[in-house]
């Protein structure tokens, strides 16, 4: 996996054959699958990032150095997660004889294996094996990185192999933590705002409601940004001509290209087209694609084309439960590897906990299915991934935090009892005015040991005193 411009993350079992040219200077040769015309490179093991696989199968990460630079190319999403089940994934290997690779779709991440997470792919069907291992593990709502295919288990009716998860990719090469990330956005599409029995005399008062929403004024220049188009009795031809000539203009074509979700269009009389479905999906779809809001005028509740219509939105709503899935996941782990530095730190700090509603807010939303409104269901989406996005910043940032504190506290204490080292050596154990120093030091190191500025002044000066009697001395 390309991780940055130059950067290869990769397994070291696969380099490994090469151990003795990559430790003598000699270079591995790389290329680029599935972007014609890159060239091939040379790359060569990251000193100190080539953690061999022990006799326990633990470990087998590898950072590759690239030769040459190549900015054009995205690097691999990486998310760090806890708890991982249940998952759709997909990845790409080289299994022989498939000398141009193979994917494996549809492949579930079953749970933690030890430092592993088991992967089961489906059968019949092709499988993640041998000619795999170094492959990014893709998660299939998202787009992000979630680990790296490491084993296979051999018995071919199974269909089971091992990733390495990212967090502890990290473990064993902390370089690969400065490009992890949280989860991209699926590609979600746009809003679609679906009317039932309302008149077409309402819907402009609807799309400068929209607009206002999104802030449409400041960000587009002009103001004709909509269009509404009558459906009644037209052909679906007819009807994407109509939708076309409504926002051909040279501003608003721009703004679709560039800021499609600035853009608002209105179909009424769907039903009542010459073909209602081909309205649908020849000429909202097409919209609905690219992102542009679009408010859809069904003549009754139960109309063919407004449930086809719930269920773009449905699908979309899917989307949105597996990114916010992920996000609760983060949160959870955060708080875990929060509380447990919280307890390292002997802090009486008080770690928020908001992963468990979380979780129950999107058990509630994964239960309310399609009885509920989507655009209800979206909304409770958009909110329920605000506060869990700021939850999973608000812990990274007290997560750092703690850990500098920690850093420090270890700085001090290291300090205070290299001195005292010191100071004992040269015959001063039972100086009385060291000892008077020392007490204190090394008592608010350990009362306070998340606060370790509150002992930096008591350690500063029994070490001054130290080294004023050892320069007397």
């Amino acid at each position: 996996m390309l991780l940055a411009e130059s950067t290869v993350l990769t397994c070291a079992h696969v380099v490994q054959a090469l151990e003795k040219e990559a430790l003598s200077g000699q270079h591995l040769r790389v290329r680029f699958v599935g972007l014609d015309g890159m060239p091939e490179t040379r790359a060569e093991v990251r000193p100190g990032c080539w953690v061999l696989p022990s006799a326990d199968r633990r470990g087998d990460v590898a950072l590759l150095d690239l030769e040459e630079r190549f900015p054009q190319v995205p690097g691999a999403p990486l998310v760090r997660l806890g708890v991982v089940r249940d998952r759709a994934v997909h990845t790409y290997g080289f299994p022989r004889p498939h000398d141009h690779g193979l994917w494996v779709n549809d492949a579930v991440l079953a749970g933690p294996a030890g430092e592993w997470v088991q992967v089961n792919s489906k059968l019949p069907g092709e499988r993640v094996r041998r000619g795999f291992s170094g492959a990014g593990v893709i998660d299939k709502a998202t787009g992000a990185v979630l680990g790296m295919v490491v084993t296979e288990y051999t018995d071919e009716q199974v269909g089971t192999a091992f990733m390495l998860p990212v967090e502890v990719i990290i473990r064993y090469v902390p370089e690969v933590a400065r490009w992890v990330g949280p989860p991209p956005r699926p590609p979600s599409g746009p809003l679609i705002v679906l009317i039932g029995e309302i008149g077409s005399d309402v819907l402009p008062y609807l799309l400068a409601q929209v607009r206002r929403e999104r802030r449409v004024a400041q960000r587009v220049p002009g103001e004709r940004l909509a269009a509404i188009v009558d459906a009644t009795g037209r052909t679906a031809e007819k009807v994407a001509e109509d939708v076309s000539a409504g926002i051909s203009t040279e501003e608003v074509t721009t703004v679709l290209a560039t800021t499609p979700e600035a853009v608002a269009v209105a179909v009424t009389g769907i039903d009542a087209a010459r073909a209602p479905e081909e309205v649908l999906t020849g000429t909202v779809k097409p919209l609905v694609d690219k992102g542009a809001t679009v408010l859809a005028q069904f003549a009754a509740p139960d109309s063919p084309g407004l449930r086809l219509a719930r269920r773009w939105e449905n699908e979309r709503n899917a989307h949105g439960l597996e990114r916010l899935a992920l996000l609760v996941d983060m949160v959870e782990h955060e708080e875990e590897r929060t509380r447990e530095l919280v307890v390292r730190l002997g802090s009486a700090m008080a770690v928020p906990g908001r992963s468990a509603d979380l979780r129950l807010r999107l058990g509630a939303l994964r239960s309310a299915g399609e009885r509920i409104e989507p655009g209800r269901v979206r909304r409770a989406l958009a909110g329920t991934e605000r506060d869990a996005e700021a939850a999973w910043r608000e812990l990274g940032r007290l997560h750092a935090d703690l850990g500098v504190r920690g850093a420090r506290h270890d700085e001090l204490h290291g300090r205070l009892r290299g001195y005292n080292a010191k100071a004992t050596s040269a015959g001063l154990m039972e100086d009385e005015e060291l000892a008077e120093l020392y007490r204190p030091a090394m008592a608010a190191l350990t009362t306070r040991p998340d606060e370790p500025e509150a002992a930096a002044g008591l350690v500063e000066r029994y070490v001054r005193a130290v080294r004023r009697r050892l320069e007397g001395a």
